[in-house]
C-alpha cells in the first residue's frame, strides 16, 4: 500500500531521507570547515545518493545504494567518537563523528525497515518516529558526555610533533635521537589516519580531530612511516623517520 498523494507517512522511508539530509549537510560543513578535499569529494557522492532517493521516492535500488553509504559512514564515525571520548579529545572531535555516526545508524535502521516492507512508504510510522526520538536523545547525551570529557591536549616538550591535514602529513622527514622516542600525532581531517612505522612496531590510529601520543624504543637508522588507511600511502602520505 502506497501513501496517498500529499500524505506524508513519516515511516521508514522518511527516516532514511532525514538521516541522509543530516549526514549530507554535516559532511559538507565539516569538509568545508576542515578544508578536507577527501571529505568534500565524499560529500558530493553522498549528495548524489541523496538526490537519487529524493527524486525516485519509494524505489528500492536508490535506498540500497544509500544503505552502503550509511554503512561506510557508521564504520568510520562510531569508533571515532568512542575513541576520542576515551582519550578526552576536544568537544568537536567527539560530537562531530558522534552525530554523523548516529545519523548513519538511524539511516541503516530506516533502510532495513523500508527494504523489509518491500518499498512501502507508509510502513513503520510509529516505530520510525520512535527511532528518531531515541536518536535525538542519544545526540543530546553525547553532547553532555563530550562537554564533560573534552580537554585540550598539549604535546610533550620532547615529542616529535606531526599532523595530517587534507590527506598530507605536515612533514615527510622526522628526526630524533635513538632510545625512547615519543610521537605526538594529530589528525585534522574528517576520516581516520594513522602514523605507522612497521619496522618499529608503531601504529597510531587517530580519528577526526583526534590527538594521540605513542612512545617506543628506536635504534639508529632510517625508517619509513606512512598512513595505513587503504590508498593513503599511494597518494603521498608517507615519509622517513631518521633515528640518530
Amino acid at each position: 500500500m502506497r501513501a496517498a498523494q500529499g500524505d506524508r507517512p513519516y515511516g521508514w522511508f522518511w527516516l532514511v531521507q532525514v538521516a541522509a539530509v543530516i549526514e549530507t549537510g554535516l559532511l559538507f560543513a565539516a569538509g568545508a570547515y576542515l578544508r578536507d578535499t577527501e571529505a568534500l569529494t565524499f560529500a558530493f557522492v553522498v549528495l548524489a545518493t541523496l538526490g537519487w532517493i529524493l527524486f525516485r521516492p519509494g524505489r528500492i535500488v536508490p535506498v540500497v545504494v544509500r544503505t552502503l553509504v550509511f554503512a561506510d559512514v557508521a564504520i568510520w564515525m562510531v569508533p571515532a567518537a568512542f575513541t576520542n571520548a576515551v582519550n578526552h579529545g576536544s568537544l568537536g572531535s567527539i560530537l562531530l563523528p558522534g552525530v554523523l555516526g548516529t545519523a548513519a545508524v538511524v539511516g541503516l535502521i530506516g533502510a532495513a525497515g523500508f527494504l523489509i516492507s518491500r518499498g512501502n512508504q507508509a510502513a513503520g510510522r510509529r516505530l520510525a518516529r520512535g527511532v528518531a526520538a531515541l536518536a535525538l536523545a542519544v545526540i543530546l547525551a553525547l553532547a553532555g558526555v563530550a562537554a564533560v570529557t573534552a580537554s585540550n591536549n598539549t604535546p610533550s616538550g620532547k615529542a616529535i610533533v606531526i599532523s595530517a591535514t587534507n590527506a598530507r602529513f605536515s612533514a615527510t622527514t622526522l628526526t630524533a635521537d635513538h632510545g625512547r622516542v615519543t610521537v605526538d600525532f594529530t589528525n585534522n581531517d574528517l576520516f581516520w589516519h594513522t602514523f605507522t612505522v612497521p619496522a618499529l612496531g608503531v601504529d597510531i590510529r587517530t580519528p577526526v580531530k583526534g590527538h594521540l601520543q605513542a612512545s617506543f624504543n628506536a635504534p639508529p637508522g632510517s625508517y619509513e612511516f606512512f598512513c595505513a588507511i587503504p590508498g593513503h600511502k599511494q597518494i603521498g602520505m608517507k615519509g622517513t623517520l631518521v633515528i640518530q
